[in-house]
């Protein structure tokens, strides 16, 4: 808190009013709505994430069926639970079948998330809760993150609520709404992604235990949090492992305890992934603020004392419990050998918190010369980058190879990928279910052949637009399916020949049964 840095140093002389509380709200959630909505619909769709959290989505929509997540009517999704897939399906059936609509829910938890923070900001900042909202939500992470279709935006939003409400719940002289908050938000985390959306129970958990003992601990998470949080985030769960008893070790084991404690998902997993993938994005948390006022790195370094740690809970109760919101879950971030981007986003929230903290003392009202000249060449800076974001050429880019593939072929009632993974943002441009046919329907499914159910698949549909690999011992459809004559329109590309009709292209006749 004794940092000060020069160039706002220099602000401190005003002779203007502040802005009133009303007034910084109202510029705050202007500056949210700006970069959080802005291009939203221009990016397409980039495979595989994106596409699988659309497809999923959309085969709710046409399906009816929302408890069970399917990427199509025949293979069952429960990489995650089903929150994300609800939200993107409720926009998609409010405002149509397009790429903004899919991620306007993302621009909402945006600006949602950035009000929390300042809500936030009235508790560890108190003379400047604007501050860490513009802080967090001019964050380069932030903005280009809300351009993303993944679950992390949501889990910001959710773990912050939980936090928010955690705090007012010890404030407030009669603490059960804030009580019945909290479990709901943690129960909302944990429908979004699972055990992650509970990391921050750790620094609660540790900072309650350093503060009040093991006597807070049992008021940490209230019983009157514990329905709320059951329901909420356990209900789903319970449900679909009393259908299918053979998901619980698939979730214990092979999305559990596989994504931290092996390499199997082959997502970074080496001993240097974590920072492979991890400091770039800390670094576009902490840009530009980060590189104005070096003072942190020393906070950093003294992370490590046990002393620093005993005169911080002495003296500044408030940082350090950011600091633990912080630096725990990076911990167990690390040490998990799964290892993403985004898995990271949440922690911008105590980030923009700790610097505001910093930097509260020393800046002067908001309609100082800076503020007024600096704040808005960065959003609008902040605002280019998103914008050159969505321009971006890429062969993930699902749009393009929609129209790729659908040039030149009859329009296809469903496209069937073979040896190799199916591209599930196609469903979205090409309006047809899209299908990986050597993938087994539900995970631990016995009995199962590919060949028949690519079979199955192409006489079920005799339009289909089949994409073979052309990788060497890729399956021969043909061999697969001798009584179905296909045409191949481009390499790798066939379609069922259609009885009577003329064809154009190598055509593989049917032979026999």
């Amino acid at each position: 808190m004794a940092h000060s840095f020069r160039p706002i140093e220099c602000i401190a002389r005003s002779r203007r009013p502040a802005p009133s509380g009303r007034q910084a709200l109202l510029w705050l959630l202007a500056m949210l709505c700006l970069l959080g909505f802005a291009f939203q619909g221009t990016r397409p769709l980039w495979e595989s994430d994106e596409g699988r959290y659309t497809a999923v989505a959309l085969q709710m929509l046409d399906s009816g069926d929302f408890l069970v997540p399917r990427l199509n009517d025949h293979h069952e999704h429960y990489t995650k639970p089903p929150l994300t897939y609800w939200i993107i399906a409720a926009s998609v059936a409010a405002f149509g079948r397009n790429a903004w609509a899919v991620r306007l829910p993302y621009a909402l938890a945006f600006v949602l998330t950035g009000l929390l923070v300042y809500a936030l900001g009235r508790h560890f900042v108190p003379e400047r809760p604007w501050l860490p909202a513009l802080l967090w939500g001019s964050s380069l992470l932030a903005v280009l993150a809300a351009n993303v279709v993944s679950t992390d935006g949501f889990l910001v939003l959710f773990e912050t609520l939980a936090v928010l409400a955690w705090l007012r719940s010890r404030e407030a002289a009669r603490p059960l709404r804030w009580q019945l908050l909290m479990g709901l938000a943690f129960g909302l985390a944990f429908l979004t992604k699972g055990p992650p959306g509970l990391l921050p129970l750790l620094p609660m958990a540790v900072w309650t235990l350093a503060v009040e003992g093991r006597q807070g601990l049992r008021h940490l998470f209230p019983p009157a949090a514990l329905p709320v949080f059951a329901v909420t985030g356990l209900g789903w769960f319970v449900w679909i492992v009393v259908q299918r008893p053979v998901l619980l070790g698939y979730f214990l084991g092979y999305e559990l305890f596989d994504r931290v404690f092996t390499p199997v998902h082959d997502r970074n997993a080496q001993w240097y992934g974590a920072a492979k993938v991890y400091l770039p994005v800390l670094f576009l948390a902490v840009f530009p603020w980060g590189l104005v006022d070096l003072g942190w790195l020393r906070t950093l370094r003294m992370a490590w004392r046990p002393s620093a740690w005993r005169r911080w809970l002495a003296e500044d109760r408030d940082r350090a419990f950011l600091l633990l919101w912080t630096l725990l879950p990076l911990c167990v971030f690390f040490v998990a050998r799964s290892r993403l981007f985004l898995y990271v986003l949440p922690l911008a929230v105590p980030i923009s918190l700790l610097f505001a903290r910093r930097f509260a003392p020393s800046i002067a009202p908001a309609r100082e010369p800076f503020w007024r000249i600096a704040l808005p060449v960065w959003v609008l800076l902040v605002l280019l980058v998103k914008a050159a974001s969505t321009q971006i050429p890429s062969h993930k880019d699902a749009r393009a190879e929609a129209e790729r593939l659908l040039a030149g072929v009859r329009p296809p009632d469903r496209i069937l990928f073979v040896g190799m993974p199916a591209h599930y943002g196609l469903r979205l441009y090409a309006g047809v279910p899209v299908e990986q046919v050597d993938r087994r329907p539900t995970p631990g499914a016995a009995g199962f052949d590919p060949r028949e159910e690519l079979c199955r698949d192409l006489r079920a549909h005799p339009d289909a637009l089949l994409v073979v690999s052309s990788t060497p011992g890729a399956p021969d459809p043909q061999r697969a399916c001798p009584d179905i004559a296909l045409a191949e329109h481009s390499p790798g590309i066939w379609q069922p020949v259609p009885a009577g009709a003329a064809t154009t292209g190598i055509v593989l006749p049917a032979v026999g049964h």
